[in-house]
């Protein structure tokens, strides 16, 4: 039975996920114009309210954005890294500085590794002398694509991590955002060694007041389809059907 305090008893987005920790793979696929960052913010949350441990991959969003966010959600990520209770790294930053250093990564598959290679040296810090779970979020994998990456050294990527859910206390949540066909292979890749799978899309039929766009959160058991709507103070999910009784819960 859940505390009132648990933020997935009242929570709608954490609520609607139901995220368990022996799920250990989570992909989120952002479709189109969708922006699926809330799920990330939210799980962050949870992650948080867990007692666990975070270390987030900033291809996309910055440290500044999870600070503002989080603080609305309830949460300090700033605090939590003076606190060792999470690690960031923002891989463009470091290229932006080897690029005015004039020491780019000529060989992408290089990039790939050295990248994995600073997240088994953060996950090693935040694992000293503690048996608290570790998360590693990664925000977005498609910028990897942007940086030059082939999609072959991508997918090793994506091995190199889920590797890490094998040999040690770490869970894996990967976004990526998809609007061509390479992004797609890339999902599809991610969708089928995850324990959940979270699409978000924008509405089919286009805008609407009432709703932003659809979450679907699939589990070997099934698909359980949602719809949502974004306001100034947070996010609301609800089933199909639905969006006129929860506009002003």
């Amino acid at each position: 039975m859940l505390s009132l305090t648990d933020p997935k008893s009242n929570n709608p987005v954490l609520a609607s996920l139901q995220i368990k920790t022996s799920e250990k793979i989570i992909s989120v696929k952002e479709n189109g114009s969708a922006d699926s960052n809330f799920i990330l913010t939210h799980l962050i949350k949870q992650i948080f309210y867990e007692k666990n441990k975070i270390l987030l991959i900033g291809l996309h969003n910055t440290l500044d954005h999870y600070q503002n966010v989080g603080k609305k959600l309830g949460y300090d990520f700033k605090k939590s890294i003076d606190d060792h209770q999470a690690g960031i790294i923002e891989p463009l930053d470091d290229l932006t500085q080897k690029i005015i250093e004039d020491d780019v990564y000529e060989n992408k598959e290089e990039l790939v590794k050295c990248l994995f290679g600073e997240i088994q040296s953060q996950i090693a810090l935040l694992s000293e002398s503690t048996t608290q779970q570790i998360y590693l979020i990664v925000d977005d994998l498609s910028h990897l694509l942007d940086l030059g990456v082939d999609i072959a050294h991508i997918i090793s990527f994506i091995n190199y991590c889920n590797s890490l859910v094998d040999t040690e206390n770490v869970a894996v949540v990967i976004n990526t955002h998809v609007c061509n066909k390479i992004d797609e292979i890339i999902s599809n890749t991610l969708q089928y060694v995850s324990d959940v799978h979270i699409e978000v899309a924008s509405l089919k039929t286009g805008r609407s007041t009432d709703v932003t766009g659809v979450i679907n959160v699939s589990r070997d058991g099934g698909t359980n389809h949602y719809q949502y709507k974004t306001f100034d103070r947070g996010v609301k999910t609800f089933h199909p059907g639905q969006a006129i009784f929860n506009m002003y819960k």
